[in-house]
């Protein structure tokens, strides 16, 4: 036998969900450094991938499995992108969840079986989804590089200052140009008025949404943490007997949610709203 290339195939191999994250966090982390120069990663990004999956699961990943794992991700993130566009599709940015009612669910599982997995559920690891197959560095609501990240304010306060000081100076130059075309000067402090005006408007909604922001993180944080309450997790499930759900129902709903601890989290996490939409979706994939 002539001692050639060895050809290696990918057919046995299975990609668990932790694999899928370990992949995903760490071509997150590649293009951070640079190794994403286009729309693909260079082969080394591929080989630290494999060489950390085979240490991490005790099974031999090749490079090659990582690479042909990328054209599941791009197929999975052209899909999201495409029910995102659709009419009568909402999203959570949150959550990172596409959202849509009982009936807009029925009619697209029934003509996309397989779009059931990316409705009413929180898609995980998105962000690092769209760093790792997005268009450019980053696509949608997380549209900004890890550079560009680290070169922005860390809080409110600073981006409040930030878009302050860009309105003054742009204030100064426009204020220039009122005086030089102006034989009264009266309009240069009309201008200031009106953008101080807007300078304090834009940092109170910035101060709005901070808030709004740390409280949702903090909600996560607190149910992430520590193990699920299923007493709790069950009186929540069966308070929603008062929007005419039966007992039946949601015992089964509360069952499949002790099964999946990132589910019962995602509903705990959830409004009331929410939880009527995955409940009204889980509830139609039992029939």
């Amino acid at each position: 036998m002539s001692k050639g290339k060895e050809k290696v195939s990918n057919k046995q191999f299975r990609w668990l969900p932790p694999m899928h994250e370990t992949m995903l966090r760490i071509l997150a982390q590649e293009a951070h450094k640079g190794n994403k120069p286009s729309s693909t990663f260079k082969a080394g990004s591929f080989a630290l991938v494999a060489k950390e999956i085979t240490a991490q699961f005790g099974v031999k990943c090749h490079p090659s499995y990582v690479e042909n794992r990328m054209r599941t991700l791009r197929t999975m993130w052209s899909t999201i992108q495409t029910i995102r566009k659709k009419s009568g599709f909402g999203w959570d940015d949150n959550l990172k969840m596409i959202t849509c009612d009982p009936k807009t669910y029925q009619e697209e599982v029934m003509a996309h079986r397989k779009h059931a997995e990316f409705l009413n559920k929180k898609i995980d690891m998105y962000d690092e989804l769209a760093i790792v197959v997005g268009k450019d560095t980053a696509t949608g609501g997380f549209s900004k590089s890890y550079v560009d990240l680290e070169h922005e304010p860390h809080n409110a306060d600073e981006s409040a200052e930030y878009v302050a000081d860009n309105v003054e100076e742009d204030v100064v130059e426009k204020g220039k140009n009122t005086v030089e075309s102006s034989t009264t000067g009266s309009g240069i402090s009309k201008s200031r008025k009106r953008k101080y005006s807007v300078s304090n408007a834009d940092e109170s909604v910035l101060t709005d949404l901070s808030d709004q922001l740390k409280e949702i993180a903090v909600a996560l944080k607190e149910i992430n943490r520590g193990p699920v309450d299923y007493t709790a997790l069950y009186n929540e499930v069966m308070t929603m007997m008062a929007d005419g759900y039966s007992e039946d129902m949601l015992a089964t709903a509360f069952d499949h949610l002790c099964e999946n601890e990132k589910t019962a989290r995602g509903f705990l996490a959830k409004n009331a709203r929410l939880r009527k939409l995955w409940l009204d979706s889980f509830l139609f994939t039992q029939l």
